[in-house]
């Protein structure tokens, strides 16, 4: 005697809800994990200003619908081969400016693709919170069988969606991670603070050195011009961490002649014999 399996019972009312409740739930995980990457994965600012201008764009994106979301991370994060950085830093010699961009690479193909399926769950977020009623009338039961088939191929798309933006959304993770350990690091003081890159080339108008030269010629400046020595002899009080050997350098004088920022000239000290060394910023 054979045993035949029982037919499955029909989904009643309380299924449908329930599985309505799965996707919604769903989307607003995807939806709040999809917020905090695009807040995150562009942000540029001075070091000082860098948290607060994180903090506005994470407020700015929990105002957001999904479908502007979707085309925040359609036009910023996701590109079509090597992104490129339009934005121009503040312009000026002592500007330091930190730049934080994460984009991920897709071939044309991939692009077009993705684009096209986020568009497609947008759509579906908009027919499951206004027009999954008007598509199914649950209290009826070939309906509600239609609407339990439906939203278990509904929760299927959202969270295939959801486990690939957890993917991007860790990658990204851990890559800031590893900026933070660099930004933590004393190569990543060094270049911020004197303008050293870890391969011991100088950024000159944005060095600790020429930092303190300009701090100098504020302090000690006459008709335009300082004395190379009272400046120096200042600098070794204030700063005596700063050190021409630390920029390659066997003097401040070098260090003038190296980083273009000044104009130089000798006069006679008139009081006590021989010749000075003065200098002044380049004018523009």
């Amino acid at each position: 005697m054979t045993s035949q399996a029982l037919p499955s019972p029909a989904p009643s009312l309380a299924d449908v809800q329930r599985k309505l409740g799965g996707c919604l739930l769903r989307l607003q995980q995807y939806e709040i994990l999809l917020k905090d990457l695009v807040a995150r994965s562009d942000v540029a600012a001075h070091p000082a200003q860098l948290q607060a201008v994180q903090d506005a764009q994470i407020a700015s994106a929990h105002k957001k619908t999904l479908g502007g979301l979707v085309s925040m991370l359609t036009e910023q994060y996701l590109t079509v081969g090597e992104g490129e950085d339009s934005r121009n830093a503040p312009q000026g010699d002592d500007t330091v400016w930190v730049s934080m961009r994460f984009q991920l690479e897709l071939d044309a193909s991939q692009y077009q693709a993705t684009t096209a399926a986020l568009k497609e769950l947008v759509a579906l977020r908009n027919e499951l919170v206004h027009h999954f009623l008007q598509r199914f009338n649950i209290w009826e039961p070939q309906d509600c069988i239609a609407a339990d088939a439906y939203l278990d191929a509904s929760y299927q798309r959202i969270d295939g969606h959801y486990q690939t933006l957890l993917g991007w959304a860790q990658n990204m993770q851990e890559v800031r991670k590893r900026v933070a350990t660099y930004m933590n690091s004393d190569a990543f003081e060094n270049l911020l603070l004197n303008g050293i890159a870890p391969d011991g080339t100088v950024h000159w108008p944005a060095s600790g050195a020429v930092r303190c030269l300009r701090e100098g010629e504020a302090r000690f400046a006459i008709d335009g011009w300082t004395r190379l020595n009272s400046a120096i002899t200042w600098l070794r009080t204030q700063y005596p961490e700063q050190q021409p050997q630390r920029y390659g350098c066997s003097s401040w004088r070098h260090i003038i002649h190296a980083s273009q920022q000044f104009e130089i000239c000798k006069r006679v000290n008139t009081e006590q014999g021989g010749r000075e060394v003065w200098y002044r910023s380049r004018q523009e």
